[in-house]
């Protein structure tokens, strides 16, 4: 079965067509497939909304099996905010560096650190007009103060602390970040949900 990423993310389609390995699926990109077009909208209320609306955008328009993701970072004090907004909540200019300050700014004196990253994966079946569904978590804490590092398009990662590895998330050594990856963990749970439609 030919399956397409429904992204135009470097790192994403990277990390799918690590994870998503089996004999009987091939992946493709929207590059393989010449396909530039505007991506949609994201205007769901929940992520699974708009994974399934980025997937059936690119599955109607290429008939294939089309995989598409979206998620957040959710801080349990401030009722899951930013969530859905959290690319978008300083702003159409703010920097990643003005997210973390934001959020580091709300969480002052608050009791309660618990936040999460959540990623919640759609593959969307044209042929048979179905939608199949995993969604993952990592979670840890706010400290008081982010860490020293950032890497670009994750700001998140500087202010998850994980508790387990005792360091930030952007901290962990690539095989700590292998044995947490929420996307790697969802692509085993998806490829278990897709093994009906690859016989």
């Amino acid at each position: 079965m030919k399956l397409l990423l429904g992204t135009t993310n470097p790192g994403k389609i990277a990390d799918y067509t690590k994870y998503l390995q089996d004999m009987r699926l091939e992946i493709v990109t929207l590059k393989d497939l010449g396909l530039i077009v505007e991506e949609p909208l994201e205007i769901g209320e929940t992520y699974k909304d708009n994974a399934l609306l980025k997937a059936r955008f690119y599955a109607e328009r290429t008939e294939y099996p089309t995989l598409a993701d979206d998620g957040g970072f959710e801080a349990e004090a401030l009722d899951g905010w930013p969530g859905l907004e959290s690319k978008r909540w300083v702003g159409p200019h703010g920097t990643d560096q003005d997210r973390v300050n934001k959020l580091m700014e709300m969480m002052k004196g608050e009791k309660n650190r618990g936040a999460k990253l959540i990623l919640t994966v759609c593959v969307y079946l044209p042929a048979a007009r179905e939608a199949i569904f995993v969604e993952n978590a990592i979670e840890g804490i706010i400290p008081e103060k982010p860490g020293a590092k950032m890497v670009e398009g994750f700001p998140y990662r500087s202010v998850l602390f994980l508790p387990q590895y005792n360091k930030f998330y952007i901290d962990l050594s690539g095989e700590e970040h292998e044995e947490i990856n929420h996307r790697r963990q969802a692509c085993k749970e998806l490829l278990l949900k897709l093994e009906p439609y690859l016989n």
